[in-house]
């Protein structure tokens, strides 16, 4: 016979959703959904932290060094343009 799943927060409560993070079971007052996931109000507010203390590091080092790369490609076109404008008189 199954055992009915319960939050592991309040065990008189019957399981609601899954937290993606814990994988433990949860009831639906404890249950959050963030972005389309579930998580525990534990590994929620983990999750939070990390992201507003900049969790998105290699994230936020790839964005500057493709906009250096971009710079540096617009200013080269730019140094063609003129050499360019510049024979044609």
């Amino acid at each position: 016979m199954a055992r009915a799943v319960t939050c592991v927060h309040h065990p008189d409560r019957p399981g609601h959703a899954l937290c993606m993070a814990c994988r433990n079971a949860v009831c639906a007052e404890c249950a959050t959904d963030w972005e389309g996931i579930n998580y525990c109000a534990p590994c929620l507010s983990q999750r939070r932290s990390a992201v507003s203390s900049g969790g998105g590091g290699p994230a936020v080092v790839l964005l500057a060094a493709a906009c250096a790369l971009l710079l540096l490609a617009a200013a080269r076109l730019m140094v063609w343009a003129g050499v360019i404008l510049a024979s044609l008189e």
